[in-house]
């Protein structure tokens, strides 16, 4: 009975450091993710303050060009049911 208790434990304790692991990384993932659109939407806006807005450029969720002629897209959106 000992024995299924000691291995138990050590298995949880692996699975403990194993599960810190993957978080970290996507920790890791997920804060690159960000600094990346964060990037890509500045140069979007820049772009846009450059060339005017009938100049279509990179959406900065996507590799789509889009035109930025309303104003409502510089709002967020919201949710609807």
């Amino acid at each position: 009975m000992v024995a299924l208790s000691v291995d138990a434990a050590r298995a949880a304790r692996a699975e403990a450091r194993r599960l810190r692991v993957d978080s970290r990384d996507l920790r890791v993932v997920a804060a690159e993710n960000h600094r990346l659109a964060t990037a890509r939407k500045e140069r979007a806006e820049a772009a846009i303050s450059r060339a005017g807005r009938a100049f279509p450029v990179a959406s900065p969720w996507s590799r789509l060009e889009w035109l930025r002629e309303d104003d409502a897209l510089s709002r967020v959106l919201i949710l609807v049911d």
